[in-house]
């Protein structure tokens, strides 16, 4: 009785013992193996920067590689703007995720150059990516002459790198000497203005025992000054009581 309790627990105690080790076995060599061959679910890095996505990749055991740049007009420079495969995909293990970086935005908001001179501007737009087209100027009395009036397109506008800006450049105010018209009969003075660049403005029809009829008595601007060309003399032409 006694030899047989002993074999039975020895035979016991080795079947216990060659469980544990084969179970110990599966644990430590067999599962590791088995769960790195399985399937991968592509986790989604776009608006990640590099090293996020690789970090984020080798956690689920895949691989990481930059494909190069491409504009995008939503995800900022240097973050992660596409990859393949797309989020959500199943892949094998140790598969590789290929993304694509942005730089930014291709379209600019054109600044405001009213007021800048022309190398100024250039210096500007070239920074920007953009470049001076066809340069018109025209006369303004607000802009100092030589300075951006305008641009084409205009202000605010969003255009692509390499376009071309038109600028509208101010001539200044060209001015002339306001000629003397008092004592001219009023078609003479009309001629002489007009002549001289300006043009009629206001006439007033006043009572003049010192001018005949028809005669301009005063003006404005005054004779001898300068004023802006094309802009208006007002006349009083002399007349009588009806």
């Amino acid at each position: 009785m006694y030899y047989n309790g002993t074999r039975i627990f020895l035979v016991s105690f080795f079947v216990s013992l060659l469980t544990s080790v084969v179970v110990c076995a599966v644990f430590f060599f067999v599962l590791p193996f088995a769960g790195r061959g399985a399937d991968k679910v592509v986790p989604d890095v776009i608006g990640s920067n590099q090293e996020q996505a690789r970090v984020i990749a080798e956690s689920r055991d895949l691989l990481l590689v930059v494909g190069g740049q491409e504009e995008n007009e939503e995800v900022p420079p240097n973050l992660i703007c596409r990859q393949t495969p797309l989020p959500g995909s199943v892949v094998k293990n140790r598969s590789t995720i290929t993304v694509f970086l942005s730089k930014g935005s291709s379209q600019i908001v054109l600044p405001d150059l009213r007021g800048e001179g022309l190398s100024e501007a250039t210096v500007r737009l070239t920074e920007l990516g953009l470049n001076i087209g066809e340069v018109k100027s025209e006369e303004n009395a607000e802009i100092q002459k030589d300075r951006i009036i305008s641009t084409i397109p205009a202000a605010g506008t969003k255009v692509r790198r390499g376009e071309k800006i038109a600028v509208i450049l101010s001539r200044g105010v060209q001015t002339a000497e306001v000629p003397r018209c008092i004592g001219k009969s009023f078609s003479s003075a009309k001629r002489i203005i007009e002549s001289s660049g300006f043009v009629v403005g206001n006439v007033r029809y006043e009572v003049s025992t010192e001018f005949n009829v028809g005669i301009v008595m005063s003006q404005n601007p005054a004779a001898g000054r300068q004023a802006s060309k094309g802009s208006a003399v007002d006349l009083v032409v002399a007349t009588v009581l009806e």
